[in-house]
């Protein structure tokens, strides 16, 4: 064996730090939350130190922090934001409860090389269901205790991996249009709200909700599973929580996107359209069509 293939070899192990079976993910992926197991608690990128420094290097408009929030798994109703820069707030988290979200932190080198060294270990796994994996992202969360993520749901496959401490995650069937309804995920694409980028943390939850909730518990050295547009809530358990989350698109969610925006004008006429996947003659048409008008508007807004 030569060194060069040695050394390949060596480079592979060393990146392998998802443990995942594989006919379970088969039967699984993108159709209910499931665990799995990592190697990555502990690893230096993500100790509070690195994290800190990380928020150093990261443009502003990717970092969010706050001392805390109000409400639990409804939309909080205020946010208090922290009297430290997002770096003390960081390094201050064992002392002092805060909420921390870096946002896509593969923007930075080697924070990108760990997500790909790990979107690299799923994608054969999805290739045969979702082929086309495209816009690899990377976010980590950091929290203290009984700490809340509000009701809401996410426009890309998320594979959560907790780095250090406990969480306790709420999610429901993708598909259970009780709790997101059809509607809710169109007006999400179509870019309507009062702030079109987050509409999808804008989202109503009821009490009455978590009689149909998949709960499902998260320790160092786990992960779970999102599936897209899994409606979800976590709430965090220890003093300290550091939680690591990729998140990626598919040829699949590509068209659902187009699809979805489509709907949302079309229901203006008292229309229920199909969703995704139901039709694909509409699937086909109105994915085409919606990503026709999109690219009209646009170029008319250039000019």
């Amino acid at each position: 064996m030569s060194v060069a293939s040695s050394n390949r070899i060596v480079e592979a192990i060393q990146a392998a730090h998802l443990s995942l079976d594989p006919s379970m993910f088969a039967e699984n992926f993108d159709k209910r939350g499931f665990h799995l197991d990592h190697q990555l608690a502990g690893h230096p990128l993500l100790e509070l130190s690195a994290i800190a420094a990380l928020s150093r290097r990261l443009p502003a408009n990717l970092l969010e922090w706050n001392a805390e929030r109000d409400g639990a798994f409804t939309k909080p109703n205020k946010l208090h934001p922290h009297h430290l820069s997002c770096a003390d707030t960081i390094l201050s988290l064992e002392r002092q409860p805060a909420r921390v979200l870096l946002l896509s932190i593969e923007n930075d080198p080697p924070y990108k090389k760990l997500m790909d060294e790990l979107l690299d270990q799923i994608e054969p796994l999805t290739r045969r269901s979702h082929p086309g994996m495209t816009q690899r992202q990377a976010f980590i969360f950091l929290s203290s205790k009984a700490a809340y993520t509000p009701f809401h749901f996410d426009p890309d496959y998320n594979f959560l991996l907790q780095i250090r401490g406990q969480k306790t995650i709420f999610m429901w069937d993708p598909l259970d249009r009780y709790v997101l309804p059809a509607s809710a995920i169109d007006s999400y694409y179509a870019g309507v709200g009062s702030n079109p980028l987050y509409a999808n943390r804008d989202q109503k939850y009821r009490e009455e909700f978590m009689q149909r909730a998949w709960r499902l518990p998260m320790r160092a050295g786990q992960g779970v599973h999102f599936p897209l547009h899994a409606p979800h809530a976590v709430m965090t358990e220890s003093d300290v929580s550091i939680s690591l989350s990729i998140t990626f698109r598919t040829a699949r969610s590509q068209v659902g996107a187009m699809v979805h925006g489509a709907n949302w004008h079309v229901r203006r006429f008292g229309i229920t359209p199909p969703e995704p996947g139901r039709s694909r003659v509409w699937d086909i048409g109105a994915s085409v069509g919606y990503r026709g008008v999109r690219k009209a508007v646009s170029l008319l807004k250039r000019s």
